[in-house]
């Protein structure tokens, strides 16, 4: 599903159940998490803030460099923007409903663009065996 040629991928029509276990096929899931709106301050994942381009685990002690591959699944869709970044090529992503972005989170970078509002991500690590 993922190769260095084509690093991410966009994938229609999941459940929260067939998510995880697309993401299982890639290897050791290591964390998971909901990604929305719930803080005023700290991590940037959990506030209504535009995120730069990183790497998820680039400002953790605990999981640098250990991600390999990051699976984001649309719960409740919003109106912000999804950016993955490649090979100088920049993809923008307004994720639906049912709707999973998977990258390699060694290749691509990410971002999110625009007011994060009442969206809501189910978001995978995972390291490859």
């Amino acid at each position: 599903m993922l190769t260095e040629e084509k690093p991410w991928a966009l994938v229609d029509k999941l459940t929260a159940d067939s998510f995880i276990l697309k993401m299982l096929e890639f290897g050791t899931p290591i964390e998971t998490s909901v990604v929305g709106v719930f803080d005023e301050s700290g991590r940037g994942s959990r506030r209504d803030i535009p995120l730069p381009m990183h790497r998820d685990g680039d400002y953790s002690t605990d999981y640098k460099g250990k991600i390999d591959i990051v699976g984001l699944y649309c719960i409740r869709e919003g109106t912000a923007k999804t950016l993955i970044e490649y090979d100088g090529e920049t993809i923008e992503v307004v994720l639906k409903t049912g709707q999973a972005i998977i990258f390699d989170n060694k290749i691509c970078r990410h971002a999110r663009e625009g007011t994060v509002g009442d969206r809501l991500l189910m978001r995978l690590w995972i390291s490859k065996n």
